[in-house]
């Protein structure tokens, strides 16, 4: 009788994986799980394609969309493919403009992926904006002391 139930919930589980693998993309997290989880199995160019259809989507909202191009960003950049992670970050930095999102250490790698990709003056634009939040950003404002 345990051997039956061990293969039921074995069948229901395997059921559950091949729905969850196959279920449509709607949802900000669907395109930011799955492509992480493509991303992780070193399949880059479909962790792109899935972040690029969620952007291309008007449900999500401009932050969501931000993100996943940030996403791209960080990865291109892990890629050394510096010009087209600056790209991504562009079109981030451009749909998040007005949000007051404070400042990360990823922004580093930012700094760097514009200066690798020989895009100095962008580089010290994006600093200098980063300088400007610390007027909100109690972290910024105080590492910077």
């Amino acid at each position: 009788m345990k051997e039956l139930l061990w293969l039921l919930l074995l069948i229901l589980y395997g059921i559950y994986k091949f729905y969850k693998s196959r279920r449509p993309l709607t949802k900000f997290d669907h395109f930011y799980e799955r492509a992480f989880e493509l991303e992780e199995k070193k399949r880059y160019g479909d962790a792109l394609d899935i972040r690029n259809h969620g952007i291309e989507l008007h449900t999500l909202t401009d932050l969501e969309r931000a993100d996943l191009h940030l996403a791209n960003g960080r990865m291109l950049l892990k890629l050394k493919q510096y010009e087209e992670s600056t790209k991504h970050y562009d079109a981030s930095f451009k749909l998040a403009k007005y949000e007051e999102f404070p400042y990360s250490e990823g922004f580093d790698e930012v700094i760097e992926a514009y200066l690798y990709a020989g895009r100095k003056e962008d580089a010290l634009i994006i600093t200098n904006d980063m300088l400007k939040r610390q007027s909100y950003d109690q972290n910024l404002r105080s590492s910077s002391l």
